[in-house]
C-alpha cells in the first residue's frame, strides 16, 4: 500500500470527525459512540488474528513484556485525557490545563497509533485491515476533542487549528515508524509489541464499558461490536 495514502487516511479521520462536531448542530454522540465500539471490536479482532501471533512468533514471552508496558503506559495518560480516546465525551467547560494535559496525552497516544499503520512485514490484506481500523478508532476522537474545545468556548476557527495539529501526529508516527523500520529493524517489533499493549487497554475499555453504567450493552452496542468482529475475520 502506497505510503502516502497511508498518511492521509491517519490525517484526514479525525478531521471527519471534527467537522461533525464543528458544523452539526446536534449533542448526540450516540453515533459516534457506535462507531467508537464498531472501530474497538474491529481493531481488537484484527489485531488478536493478526498482529499479535507475528510479534510473539518474533519475540517469544519479551513481546508480552513489552506489551504490558505498553499496556500501562495507556493507564498513565488517561491520568491525563480521561479517557476520550476510548469514549468518555465532555459536554462541559474545561480549564487550559485541562485542554492542555487533554491534547499531550492525546497526542501521544496518536503518535502511537501511527506507528503499527506502516507494519511492512505484514501482509497487504492484513496491513489494510489495522491501518482503517486504527483510522476508524480516530474519526471520534476527533469528534471529542472538538467538543471538548467548543464547549470549552473555543471559536470554530481555533478548534479547526487545533484538531488539525493532532490530525498531523498520527502521520508522523507513521513516519517515525517507517524510518526505525528501515533503519534499526531489530528495535521495532519490541516498539510494535509496546503499541500492541496501548492498543489493547483501548480497545478493550471500549467493548466492556456500557452506557448504561450497569456492564448491560444495548441492542445496538452488541451489533456494532458483532459487525466489527465478524469484518475482521474476513481478513483471514
Amino acid at each position: 500500500m502506497n505510503h502516502l495514502f497511508e498518511i492521509f487516511i491517519l490525517f484526514i479521520a479525525p478531521i471527519i470527525g471534527a467537522i461533525v462536531a464543528l458544523f452539526i448542530k446536534r449533542n448526540d454522540d450516540a453515533y459516534f459512540k457506535l462507531v467508537l465500539a464498531f472501530s474497538g471490536a474491529f481493531l481488537f479482532s484484527v489485531m488478536l488474528l493478526h498482529l499479535l501471533p507475528e510479534i510473539y512468533q518474533s519475540q517469544g514471552i519479551t513481546a508480552g513484556i513489552f506489551m504490558l508496558i505498553g499496556f500501562f503506559i495507556q493507564v498513565i495518560l488517561e491520568q491525563a485525557t480521561r479517557g476520550i480516546e476510548h469514549g468518555h465525551f465532555h459536554h462541559h467547560s474545561e480549564s487550559n490545563s485541562f485542554l492542555i494535559s487533554l491534547f499531550i496525552g492525546l497526542s501521544v497516544h496518536s503518535f502511537f497509533d501511527g506507528i503499527p499503520a506502516t507494519h511492512m512485514h505484514s501482509d497487504d490484506h492484513q496491513h489494510s485491515s489495522l491501518l482503517y481500523g486504527i483510522a476508524l478508532h480516530k474519526v471520534p476522537e476527533g469528534f471529542a476533542l472538538a467538543s471538548i474545545f467548543l464547549f470549552s468556548k473555543f471559536s470554530r476557527n481555533k478548534t479547526f487549528i487545533i484538531v488539525l495539529l493532532f490530525s498531523l501526529i498520527a502521520p508522523f508516527g507513521s513516519v517515525v515508524s517507517s524510518f526505525i523500520q528501515e533503519n534499526n529493524s531489530s528495535y521495532y517489533p519490541l516498539l510494535l509489541a509496546v503499541v500492541a499493549g496501548s492498543l489493547l487497554h483501548v480497545s478493550t475499555t471500549i467493548l466492556f464499558e456500557s452506557e448504561s453504567g450497569k456492564h448491560a450493552f444495548t441492542f445496538k452496542k452488541i451489533l456494532a461490536i458483532s459487525f466489527g468482529v465478524m469484518l475482521a475475520l474476513l481478513s483471514l
